[in-house]
């Protein structure tokens, strides 16, 4: 009978405890992470468009042939030099070059060169002195028109003589056609030593002697 009831306590003891919980866990998962707006590369600079050049009369630009052609040509043989002249600088595509002066220390250059042909034409090449002292393109036949003939070395040939609107600066300039090949002769500078060099620059041109 004692057996009995102890089994029975036991029964009672363990019967009466409350039965295991059973712990439950929601676990979320992270969500997935939004994909990486890609950095926005900085806009490239935008070159800064340079502002436009003011207009230059351009010098005349001679092919390397035909520099070569008048690396050939053999020098004049000048007459003696006027007064107050004297030689400048030397320059490889000039066969002479002399100084001149005139009233309150103006000062003029003299360059002579020679290229075959016609180097452009009598209009081109007028119109680009005068563009050197901004005055504005003349027509063929205003060129003509205001051209004086000379000799040099018993050569029939043109001068032109022009002044800038301002009165400033002067070009004269003699073109001598000879055997294929022009020959350029200019004076230019500030006017009043071109103006005061004019008749001796005529007169030494004549007197001398082309190759």
């Amino acid at each position: 009978m004692r057996p009995l009831l102890l089994l029975s306590a036991s029964l009672l003891v363990f019967g009466c405890k409350p039965a295991p919980q059973v712990a439950r866990y929601e676990v979320k998962s992270d969500s997935a992470p939004a994909a990486a707006t890609p950095a926005t590369a900085p806009a490239a600079p935008v070159a800064a468009t340079p502002a436009p050049s003011p207009a230059v009369a351009a010098p005349m630009v001679a092919p390397a042939s035909m520099k070569a052609e008048a690396a050939g040509f053999d020098a004049p043989k000048w007459a003696k030099l006027p007064a107050g002249w004297s030689v400048g600088p030397e320059n490889s595509m000039r066969k002479a070059t002399w100084i001149v002066s005139g009233p309150n220390d103006s000062k003029a250059e003299i360059a002579v060169t020679v290229f075959p042909g016609n180097v452009g034409g009598l209009t081109a090449n007028v119109n680009r002195w005068r563009g050197q002292i901004g005055l504005p393109p003349a027509s063929p036949d205003e060129i003509l028109a205001s051209a004086k003939t000379l000799k040099v070395g018993g050569i029939e040939s043109q001068r032109f003589v022009m002044t800038s609107a301002d009165g400033k600066k002067s070009v004269d300039a003699v073109l001598t056609a000879k055997d294929g090949a022009t020959w350029f002769f200019k004076m230019n500078g500030e006017t009043a030593a071109v103006e005061a060099n004019g008749a001796a620059f005529v007169a030494f041109l004549s007197a001398s002697q082309l190759p």
